[in-house]
């Protein structure tokens, strides 16, 4: 696919409640079993803590819908990948860092930047 030139077009911090771990809750009160989904839990408890900001882009030739990195931003700011939409935006998920990156470069004239798309599965 050809370059494009990337627009920021929102951005958005996601807000959390408080996490609450029961296991020590219960443990005291004697009754225990297997957590099979606690890694699970804390694993994307953690990613949305650590890439709050929901970012909103356009690129001069939008994509078709699918998961695409892109190519020609910094590292951070390109690190989880972007999520092409049908309207012809992309949605990402940023650190503070990332973010920081992804202002810094478009604040120096950004760039062209190149979708490729990434494998689908998990």
């Amino acid at each position: 696919m050809a370059s494009s030139s990337l627009q920021l077009v929102s951005v958005r911090r996601r807000r959390l409640g408080p996490y609450v771990d029961l296991g020590p809750f219960f443990l005291f009160f004697g009754i225990s079993g297997v957590d099979r989904g606690r890694e699970a839990r804390i694993q994307k408890r953690f990613d949305l803590e650590y890439y709050p900001h929901i970012v909103t882009v356009r690129l001069s030739a939008a994509p078709a819908p699918g998961r695409y990195a892109l190519r020609g931003l910094p590292a951070e700011a390109n690190k989880r990948g972007w999520t092409a939409q049908q309207g012809g935006t992309l949605q990402g998920d940023l650190s503070d860092d990332g973010l920081a990156e992804l202002r810094a470069w478009l604040a120096s004239g950004g760039g062209d930047v190149r979708p490729e798309a990434l494998a689908s599965g998990g």
